[in-house]
This record gives C-alpha cells, sequence and structure tokens, in this order.
C-alpha cells in the first residue's frame, strides 16, 4: 500500500502558494492588460459566472477543445480533468461508470444510486444507464469535482457533470459532417436551424454511428459490431416576449453495443477455467495483452441495447433584476444486456437482463441580479422514478422499485466588502422507495408469471441536509476561497437480492469535504489555477460478499450484500493552467494527486482495511493540450496534440475479500495516450469547408486492459480499441 499522504497537506500547500502570490505573481499595472486568453463563463452555481470568479473547482471544456482533443463522448472528458476516471460500464456500453476525487460507482442496475451527477441541458440523469452520451451539437462541458449537493442534489456526492447543447439559432442554417476512420468507423451528423416566424427557431439534428470491434473472432472469422447508434432531435425555440422564452426538445436513441471483454480468471477459479479450457491466467491483464486483439468468442459473447426517447422543456423568464427558470425532464427508455459465454467458444451460462426505466423531474429556480452586496439562488426540485428489472434463467427475479424525492434549496452570496465574499447554501431533501421483489423457481415460470416462490415488498423513506459555506478574497491577482460542504448518496434496495436480508435497506452515505481554491492571472498570456481537498466519507456503501449462513442459505452458497461498511479519507491536490506563449499558440496542461484509502471496512465483523483498496482512484492523473493556428493555402490550419496520463487503479473486487494474494489481479496498469490532429478550415461559397485528420492513441500498440471485474465463479477484463486514424470532411453555412 502506497504511503499515506498527510492529512492536512494539501490545503497547507495551497496556503502556502497563496501567501507567495503577491511576492511572484505580476504586479497590478501588469494586470489592466487586456486579457489574450478567452473568458470562460460557467453555470456551475445556477448563474452565468466567469470561471475564474467561481469558488467551485471546475474544469470547462469548450466545442474547440473537445473536437482538437479527440474527445468523442463523455467518457473522454478525464483525459483533460484531473482525478476523474470515466468508462462504460463493463456490462453495458450505454452505462456510465464514474469516478471524481476516488468516488465511484458502477453498475448497471437501476435500484442503485450513482456517486457523479450527469445534467444535460439542466435536467439530472437519476441513473447512470444512457449517460455514456456521445458528443455532438455541444455548447461546453462542464465538471465540477467534490459534492455538490446543495445546488445539485442528491447523489452528486463526488461531483457533476453538466453538458449543455446548442439551441435554435432562429435563422437558416445547416452543417454537415462526416468521420471514417479504422475498423469501419463510420460517422454522420448534421445539424439543421431554420426560422420559427420572427420570434423563435427550430433545430434538428441527427448522428448515424457504426463501427467494428478492435477485437477479431476466431469462431465466426470476422470483427463484430461494436457501437450501432441511431439518434436524433428535434428543439423548437420561441421568444413569447422580450422577457419570456421556452425551448422543448424531444430526442430519440438507439443505442447497440458489444462491450469487447476477455475471460480471465484466477487461482480461485482453476476449475472452472480448466474444465472449459478458456485459456485462463491468474493476472487479468496478461491474457489479454497477449492476445494480439484475437479471440475465440462465442457468435454473440455479450451485447448490450439501450433505446428510448426524452422530452426537455426548458423555460426563462428574466426580470428587471432576476430570472427564474423552470425546467421540466422525462426519460423513458429500455435496456438489455445479453452475455453467455465470458470467451468461450461455446455458449456458457446465457443471462438476458432487461430493464425498463422512466423518469419525470421538474425544478423551478429563482436567481437574483440585485443592486447591492447580496444575492440569492432559490429553488424547487421534484424526481419521481419508475424501474423494472428482470434476469435469467439462473437468477430468475423481477424488480419493481417506485421513487420519489422533494427538495427544496436556497443559495445565498453576500459581499462583506469589495474584497471578502460569503456564500452559505442548504438543500433539504425527502425521498420514499417502494420495491416489489418476486424470485421464481425457473426461467420458465418466471417468464409465465408464475408462481412466485417469494416476494418481498419493503419500503424505504428519508430525508437528508446538506450544505455548503464558503469564504472568498480578491486579490490582485485573482482570488482565493476556502469552502466546506456536504453531500449525500441516497440509500436503498439491492435488486439482485434474494430474501430479505440481501434486499435491504441500506442507508445513505455521506461525506464533507474542506477545500481551498486559488485562481490566478499573473498575466494577459497566462492563467494558474490551484485546489486542494480533504473529504471525510462515512458510512460508505460497499458490495460485500459471504457464505450463505449469513443471509439465510446454505453455506455452500455466496451471499451479496450492500452495507454501510466503510469510512475513507480522500484528499489531494489540483493543477490547471492555460498559457498563451503567442497569439497563435495555446497550451493547457493539468495535474492531480489523490490520496484514498479506508479508515474502516467492516468486513462481516472482520475489519479489512488494511488490506482493501478504493477502486478507480488514480494516484496521478496528468495531461497536456496544445493547438497552434496558422494561415494555409488560403485558410486557417489548427494542429492539435493533447498527451494524457493515468496511473494505475484497482478494479472492481465483488468476491475474495479483498484477498490479492490468492484472488484474481484486479488492477489496472497505469497508461499513457497521445492524440493529435490537424484541421484545415476555409471560407467556401458563403460557407466553412473542414477538413481534419486525426489520431488518437497514436503511440499505442494493442492489447491494453482498460478495467477488470472479479465476479467470483470467473473474472474478466475489458481491452481499450487502442490506436485510430481517421478523417472528418464538414461543410457549414
Amino acid at each position: 500500500m502506497r504511503e499515506a499522504f498527510p492529512r492536512k497537506s494539501p490545503i497547507a500547500l495551497t496556503i502556502s502558494i497563496a501567501m507567495l502570490g503577491p511576492i511572484s505573481f505580476a504586479t497590478p499595472a501588469a494586470q489592466a492588460q487586456e486579457s489574450l486568453i478567452e473568458e470562460v463563463v460557467v453555470t456551475a452555481r445556477k448563474r452565468e459566472e466567469s470561471l475564474q470568479n467561481v469558488p467551485v473547482a471546475v474544469t470547462a471544456l469548450s466545442p474547440s477543445q473537445i473536437e482538437q482533443s479527440g474527445i468523442q463522448s463523455v467518457i473522454d472528458v478525464a483525459k483533460l480533468v484531473p482525478n476523474v476516471e470515466l468508462h462504460a460500464v463493463t456490462q453495458s456500453g450505454a452505462s456510465l461508470g464514474a469516478s471524481i476525487r476516488g468516488m465511484a460507482f458502477e453498475d448497471l442496475e437501476k435500484s442503485y444510486e450513482p456517486t457523479v451527477g450527469v445534467s444535460v441541458d439542466g435536467v439530472f440523469m437519476a441513473s447512470n444507464s444512457g449517460a455514456v452520451v456521445d458528443f455532438f451539437d455541444i455548447e461546453g462541458v462542464e465538471v465540477l469535482r467534490g459534492p455538490q449537493g446543495t445546488l445539485y442534489g442528491r447523489n452528486t456526492i463526488a461531483g457533476v457533470i453538466n453538458i449543455k447543447r446548442t439551441k435554435p439559432t432562429g435563422e437558416f442554417g445547416l452543417k454537415l459532417e462526416g468521420t471514417f476512420a479504422d475498423h469501419d468507423r463510420q460517422d454522420l451528423k448534421g445539424v439543421l436551424n431554420m426560422p420559427l416566424g420572427e420570434k423563435g427557431g427550430v433545430k434538428i439534428n441527427w448522428r448515424d454511428l457504426e463501427m467494428d470491434s478492435h477485437l477479431y473472432n476466431e469462431t465466426t472469422n470476422q470483427r463484430p459490431y461494436n457501437r450501432d447508434s441511431d439518434v436524433w432531435s428535434a428543439a423548437v425555440r420561441y421568444d413569447f416576449t422580450d422577457n419570456f422564452t421556452a425551448t422543448l426538445t424531444y430526442d430519440d436513441y438507439e443505442h447497440m453495443t458489444q462491450p469487447p471483454d476477455v475471460v480471465a480468471t484466477g487461482t480461485g477459479d482453476a476449475v472452472f477455467c480448466a474444465f472449459f479450457s478458456l485459456g485462463c491466467n491468474a493476472d487479468s491483464g496478461a491474457l489479454s495483452e497477449n492476445s494480439g486483439y484475437t479471440q475465440s468468442y462465442a457468435s454473440e459473447q455479450i451485447y448490450s441495447y439501450l433505446w428510448g426517447d426524452n422530452l426537455t422543456l426548458n423555460a426563462e423568464y428574466t426580470g428587471s433584476n432576476f430570472t427564474v427558470k423552470y425546467i421540466y425532464g422525462e426519460m423513458d427508455f429500455e435496456e438489455e444486456a445479453y452475455f453467455n459465454s465470458w470467451g468461450a467458444p461455446t455458449p456458457l451460462y446465457e443471462v438476458l437482463r432487461e430493464q425498463e426505466y422512466e423518469q419525470t423531474s421538474h425544478e423551478l429556480q429563482y436567481i437574483s441580479n440585485w443592486d447591492g452586496n447580496l444575492n440569492v439562488v432559490a429553488g424547487l426540485y421534484y424526481l419521481e422514478t419508475d424501474s423494472y428489472i428482470t434476469s435469467g434463467p439462473n437468477s430468475n427475479f423481477t424488480t419493481t422499485q417506485e421513487a420519489e424525492a422533494t427538495a427544496v434549496f436556497g443559495e445565498i452570496i453576500w459581499d462583506l466588502s469589495d474584497k471578502w465574499t460569503l456564500t452559505a447554501g442548504a438543500r433539504w431533501t425527502e425521498e420514499e422507495k417502494d420495491l416489489d421483489n418476486r424470485r421464481f423457481d425457473s426461467n420458465e415460470t418466471r417468464r409465465a408469471g408464475g408462481p412466485i416462490a417469494g416476494q418481498l415488498t419493503p419500503n424505504y423513506s428519508d430525508n437528508n441536509a446538506t450544505y455548503r459555506f464558503v469564504l472568498q478574497r480578491e486579490l490582485s491577482f485573482g482570488m482565493v476561497y476556502g469552502s466546506y460542504a456536504t453531500g449525500y448518496r441516497a440509500g436503498g434496495f439491492n435488486a439482485r437480492g434474494s430474501n430479505k436480508p440481501t434486499v435491504g435497506p441500506y442507508e445513505p452515505e455521506e461525506v464533507g469535504s474542506w477545500e481551498i481554491g486559488l485562481r490566478t492571472q499573473p498575466t494577459d498570456r497566462l492563467q494558474l489555477n490551484l485546489t486542494g481537498f480533504v473529504a471525510e466519507y462515512t458510512d460508505k456503501q460497499q458490495f460485500i460478499v459471504t457464505d450463505g449462513t449469513q443471509c439465510e442459505l446454505a453455506a455452500t452458497q455466496t451471499c451479496t450484500f450492500i452495507r454501510n461498511a466503510a469510512e475513507t479519507t480522500n484528499q489531494g491536490v489540483e493543477i490547471e493552467g492555460v498559457w498563451m506563449p503567442t497569439d497563435r499558440l495555446t497550451i493547457r496542461g493539468t495535474y492531480g494527486y489523490l490520496d484514498a484509502d479506508f479508515d474502516s471496512y467492516d468486513f462481516d465483523g472482520t475489519d479489512i482495511s488494511d488490506r482493501a483498496q478504493v477502486i478507480y482512484a488514480p494516484e496521478n492523473t496528468f495531461s497536456l493540450m496544445a493547438d497552434h493556428t496558422s494561415s494555409v493555402f488560403g485558410g486557417t490550419l489548427i494542429v492539435s496534440g493533447t498527451f494524457s496520463y493515468r496511473s494505475d487503479v484497482w478494479g472492481a473486487a465483488a468476491y475474495e475479500t479483498y484477498n490479492y494474494e490468492t484472488g484474481p489481479d484486479i488492477n489496472i496498469a497505469s497508461h499513457d495516450q497521445l492524440d493529435l490532429s490537424a484541421t484545415w478550415l476555409r471560407d467556401v461559397a458563403q460557407g466553412q469547408l473542414k477538413l481534419m485528420i486525426y489520431g488518437t492513441d497514436v503511440l499505442d500498440g494493442d492489447g491494453r486492459v482498460a478495467r477488470a471485474y472479479d465476479a467470483g465463479a470467473f473474472s474478466w477484463s475489458e481491452l481499450v480499441p487502442g490506436r485510430q486514424i481517421g478523417v472528418t470532411v464538414g461543410y457549414e453555412f
């Protein structure tokens, strides 16, 4: 285990640097110069503010950064944000496994609550399913790190990812793009804007994405598909008056993915491996790295299918010194996850897991813009979700869950003087969940609807208060702030449970987080931001696997619980900078240091904190992005390169009680990645022509493991696609 980072050292380091500021940074005369670095406006506090003035650890990505750094979906955002790890859930390509500052969640079922909130156009996604959002027609992305319970609510205990799409312009315009790359990647997308009278506009966008897997299936002698997505949306904006506008958006989507999984079992699975001749290896990465991206899979090893639609309404009224917003969101989708052989050439243990999910939310916000030294944000929030899951043949169950959450929140920003500002906010949430868990003797009786072998109908209710306090001081070269914030991850049920002990409920996990930040612009060509944090998590929800005697089953059976079994301390430092050495060259860099360790971990009466590992918590994260602009052949050439690094992390361990000496190796090795692109833009026929050549992970060969998972009877790991070279052709007018 790595040496513990001193408890208060991140904050102490940040304070030390802040104290050196007046000596080491530029004079006020230099500050009077107009900044050459583009101002970034964020909505981290529900109001539009300059990034450099917001006392929150937030990284904002512009559309140009997203495109030039090779970001294709929300997963790739992690390349440019410190202390963030994002990936698709292993058995569900459309479900997001997210970790910010070492707080992770990875599962595909709807009864579990995420640790990272994802918001699209102001609508909070209460489930991580469908949260692997493909990026096109994006206005910007904001990643807020640390608990955001006051303004964003439950299940933002680690942070929030805000995704904002473009709005209808009210003018006629068309944007078309096609991308063609390795593994038969074909990505066609377009955005059409049209006027709606003199007071509105209509926008229609669409995307068709197809690509084959980077793995070659020796059983079928072909590459199976990896991703097949069809998405379209229509948005209507209408300005009823000069002060009142509303935008209604409808989305329809279908996503089919086949995650590239390979079998990699540990010593405890030796019988399983030998019997089925799977070529298993105790090291979960070794089999993958030596495979040459060639495996003898069954014809349909694993696939995930997600389809549904969303409806979003954003209405905004602007008064003389205030703004009122109403945000309505509706989600309705179905998901199938099929897996059978776990890497074997013949079917073995076939499972089809089907899920349905509905979500409706309402949010009302009041945002003041008063004269004087006081401003507020206040709001009401209501969420209702319904979910259904069924699975077989060995897990013959159906589970239905209904949940409601109601919240009231507010935040006061008080300018104590021309240099000091105090922010105080709080949120009160009440929620209730009702579960109907049914068990059947066989897959046939489940499909027939009965008879029911067992039924549980528990309910869960809770209320929780979260709050945040910030003290902020303006400096000649920027500002410094200190804050304390709380958050929680909701309690609930284990939908996969087989009886009352395993179903639950379990209680919320909570966090208290200290943070200090320094936001500086010492010259008109340089920005440097520093954040230190210490977060203490209590009642942490953990999967625990024991023998059956712990849940009224036979000793030979296994029993899976979710218990509030652990406490952790997560602490670290984050550095972000922008430098423009010339008018044509911009360099951006980030660094994150994270120390996340268990303080206690009660595993069935035994404290295993000395050997248990916090999952998906890289100790070091680093990124460096540079782009250069020049005039070439009558147009503009933008050459961009992005280098990113993640140190090794532990994957999910659901078995072997963290016995890393005898259990499977679920450590995911450190890796670096270099992405390059060259984009040429030229005005043609009252529009703009775009030609781009790009390469992702250009220095890496085949075989790197993205993540590993221990499922007890067997374990598996997933390979990243590796190097991809492609071209993009587009035209916009």
